[in-house]
């Protein structure tokens, strides 16, 4: 009965990690493009996947680290220390002299040694917070990084072909550089007034493709 309830701790707390993320990424790119967050409400799915595909590159970078650092540790830098401490007394009484230095002859009782273990979990979770606290200012960072290049684009005309599109407005037809879509609604901007136009997605809208490049296979 235990490991199903830890497995969907497990997902509800991974779920939740990625909901964060791409909240704090999607909230940077609409603050800086200055776009309505109601207006741009994404679905719990679009906020899942963006979340997934934002945190993949740091995730995947935290991964080989640590599969580096830990295997230096159990097949290098571990094997080579206790070979030091078998090969030599004196090692021996160096390690010996160094743990009772630090650590002590005394032995901790009981209540000492649970208070200890409840400071090992706050710190630990304390680090986790605060770890998670960095991400989340970083990948908000990532969104306003994204915002503003879809607005330098945007102004000095380097937007590609692709992301210009054609809506119809008020009987209007607008070229406008595509901006985002929500749930419901997008948003793009129109060149030469700078001015957002929010458009619902069953309006449909047409973009001229970029075959560049595309062969046939």
């Amino acid at each position: 009965m235990r490991q199903p309830l830890d497995s969907a701790i497990f997902l509800a707390a991974f779920t939740g990690v990625l909901y964060c993320l791409s909240t704090a990424h999607y909230h940077g790119f609409l603050t800086t493009a200055k776009l309505d967050a109601d207006m741009m409400e994404r679905s719990f799915h679009q906020v899942i996947y963006s979340g997934l595909i934002v945190s993949f590159g740091p995730i995947l970078i935290f991964l080989i680290t640590v599969s580096c650092v830990l295997f230096s540790y159990s097949h290098a830098l571990l094997p080579g220390y206790i070979d030091w401490v078998r090969g030599s007394i004196k090692a021996k009484r160096k390690v010996v002299s160094f743990r009772r230095r630090w650590i002590g002859k005394r032995i901790s009782a009981l209540v000492e040694i649970r208070a200890k273990k409840t400071f090992n979990h706050f710190l630990v979770l304390s680090l986790a917070g605060v770890c998670f606290i960095v991400s989340l200012v970083y990948v908000e960072k990532k969104g306003q990084s994204q915002a503003l290049t879809a607005l330098g684009n945007h102004v000095e005309g380097e937007t590609r072909s692709s992301s210009n599109i054609s809506v119809v407005i008020s009987s209007n037809i607008k070229v406008l550089s595509y901006l985002g879509c929500g749930a419901k609604n997008c948003a793009g901007i129109e060149k030469g007034s700078n001015r957002v136009y929010y458009f619902p997605q069953s309006t449909g809208f047409s973009f001229v493709h970029d075959v560049e490049g595309v062969t046939k296979p």
